[in-house]
């Protein structure tokens, strides 16, 4: 069970803050739930009963894990879709799942994309870039505080490892 004050990761807003574990009845039914708010917003405010949360709640990496994601960057990433709708929906369920091993490869491959793309004198398209956009304002910013680095920093990293194979 997570704490007042605990930082957790949600796959869909990031890291966030648990402001307070509290009980509420709806419906006549009493049920504890976790107040929490995402670090990347401090307005919004999210509840999620404490039955379903190990379903979407997971305990910050730890500065090694971050190391291995980063590192994982080398090699390649999943195998590119070319039919947008497709690719959007599987890469998209892909990183719903939280598991951040499977968000990176993703995050691997638009990446890997965009670089290729851009020096084709192409962009990558918007769906694309908007998934690979959410993924760094979560999963590089778990990276970050786990490292104690700026999410720059993590960026600088990862772009490092990226690196087009035709």
């Amino acid at each position: 069970m997570f704490h007042e004050g605990d930082l957790i990761s949600y796959s869909v807003h990031g890291v966030c803050r648990i402001d307070e574990v509290c009980v509420k009845s709806l419906a006549g039914v009493s049920k504890t739930y976790y107040e929490l708010h995402p670090l990347s917003n401090e307005t919004l405010k999210i509840s999620i009963p404490v039955d379903k949360a190990p379903l979407q709640l997971q305990k910050l990496m730890g500065p090694e894990e971050a190391m291995t994601l980063i590192d994982s960057f080398m090699e390649q990433g999943i195998p590119w879709i070319d039919n947008n709708h497709e690719r959007h929906h599987k890469y998209s369920a892909m990183v719903k799942t939280g598991e951040r091993e499977e968000i990176a490869k993703v995050a691997n491959t638009l990446m890997r994309k965009k670089q290729w793309s851009e020096e084709n004198h192409k962009k990558l398209g918007n769906q694309d870039n908007q998934l690979l956009l959410s993924i760094e304002n979560t999963l590089f910013q778990e990276m970050a505080i786990s490292l104690n680095i700026s999410i720059d920093d993590v960026l600088q990293a990862v772009e490092e490892k990226v690196t087009v194979k035709q």
